[in-house]
């Protein structure tokens, strides 16, 4: 019985626009049901808060929330000095061998490495890139 009594004063309160005023049959069943004075209270809660602005940070300080680690450059510059170094000295060899199935194989995997390396590194380093292009911006 007290639950059709809750349900159907739910579906009045529900059925209300806003900031209609509330029958007073319903008011009395609030006052006197815990249960359902809850869920009015946190649906009017919801509602409330569903009708405000969305507030959104803006990019540039949730860049700056973020912990920055300092960015080495010189490993990667030394790992690209020997991927080159290799590239120069493997070219040469195949160049004795006379073949051209190596070279084209030869190139092929080492503008996979380059591709690969390149996108890792700009990857790994993306933070670095955002402030740089952000200070060239501002200039």
């Amino acid at each position: 019985m007290k639950n059709e009594l809750c349900e159907k004063n739910m579906d009045i309160f529900l059925a209300l626009d806003k900031y209609e005023r509330i029958p007073l049959p319903v008011s009395i069943h609030f006052l006197t049901c815990k249960k359902c004075r809850s869920q009015a209270r946190y649906l009017t809660l919801a509602e409330r808060y569903a009708s405000e602005p969305l507030r959104l940070t803006p990019l540039k300080d949730v860049l700056e929330m973020i912990p920055v680690k300092p960015v080495s450059i010189a490993k990667w510059v030394i790992w690209g000095i020997v991927m080159i170094f290799m590239m120069v000295i493997f070219g040469i060899f195949l160049n004795h061998l006379d073949r051209a199935g190596f070279a084209i194989i030869f190139n092929v995997l080492f503008g996979i490495l380059i591709t690969v390396y390149c996108a890792v590194f700009i990857a790994t380093n993306m933070d670095f890139f955002i402030k740089k292009i952000d200070k060239a911006q501002a200039v």
